[in-house]
């Protein structure tokens, strides 16, 4: 199933009430990105930010209209749309001018990974990552933190990290820019083994979230701020934390969550690999 999310989007309502049908729906832009978001194989869509956003549906006067799609469309669809909103978006200054910040989910570490066979590759600095290839997500904060603002003959853009990590692990590519959490849910979607890969350095740390257009009104901007900082402060968020996150996992908290949606596919569109071009 998950080899498919390339090419095409899906759509799913949350609904908790028997009279939603007379409540608005905002539209919520995603992307596959496992395990953070992601269809499993009975087609549900799963994860960490799924479940968070299921906590915040009982705080708000409006249904969540999830639509998964490749991350570079999702990008301009929420960067282009009013009263629209974007998850799970990496901060930086250049995307907090063209959106609102609801809030952090996760710190993630941000990383170029190379394959662990290969002993030639030896990055000191950021410049040396210049003397590789690399495959990137479209619209990916990757950009940013490289400073790739212009075509680079090096870098090839694809539809999201799994596609990447694919490239790399069939030497297509040199190296990828992942965090350490969005590279696990790779490996596993594409059945390959941690010990396949290797940190060749360290960019930073990013803040992962949820944000919304510039223009959202602004009593949809608070209502939504409301609900997730509700959620932070009474527990929920926490056992979520707990339930999707190994090292802090426990059975009291992962019987608390709420479980799996159905998605249906709605259209289809091609993708391509392409040299990077901004």
């Amino acid at each position: 199933m998950l080899r498919y999310l390339s090419v095409a989007i899906f759509i799913i309502t949350f609904f908790n009430s028997p009279i939603s049908n007379a409540r608005p729906a905002i539209t919520f832009y995603t992307e596959s990105y496992p395990p953070f978001q992601s269809l499993n194989s009975h087609g549900e869509l799963v994860g960490f930010s799924i479940d968070v956003l299921h906590a915040t549906q009982q705080y708000l006067d409006f249904d969540i209209n999830i639509q998964i799609m490749p991350w570079s469309r999702a990008y301009k669809n929420a960067a282009k749309n009013p009263d629209t909103f974007i998850f799970s978006i990496g901060k930086s200054e250049k995307r907090l001018q063209l959106f609102k910040w609801i809030g952090d989910f996760h710190t993630v570490r941000n990383v170029i990974y190379k394959k662990t066979s290969r002993a030639d590759i030896n990055i000191v600095n950021k410049q040396d990552i210049n003397r590789y290839t690399l495959a990137l997500p479209r619209s990916d904060i990757s950009l940013e933190s490289l400073n790739i603002q212009h075509e680079h003959p090096n870098v090839y853009l694809v539809a999201n990290q799994t596609k990447a990590l694919k490239m790399l692990y069939y030497d297509r590519v040199d190296l990828v820019n992942n965090n350490d959490i969005g590279l696990s849910g790779s490996i596993k979607a594409l059945g390959l083994k941690r010990s396949d890969f290797t940190i060749a350095y360290v960019i930073n740390n990013i803040e992962l979230g949820i944000a919304t257009h510039k223009d959202t009104r602004v009593e949809l901007l608070e209502m939504m701020r409301h609900a997730f900082d509700t959620v932070k402060q009474n527990g929920q968020f926490e056992l979520i934390v707990k339930k999707w996150f190994p090292e802090r996992i426990s059975p009291q908290a992962a019987t608390q969550i709420a479980g799996p949606i159905t998605v249906e596919p709605d259209n289809h569109s091609q993708t391509t690999i392409e040299p990077l071009s901004l």
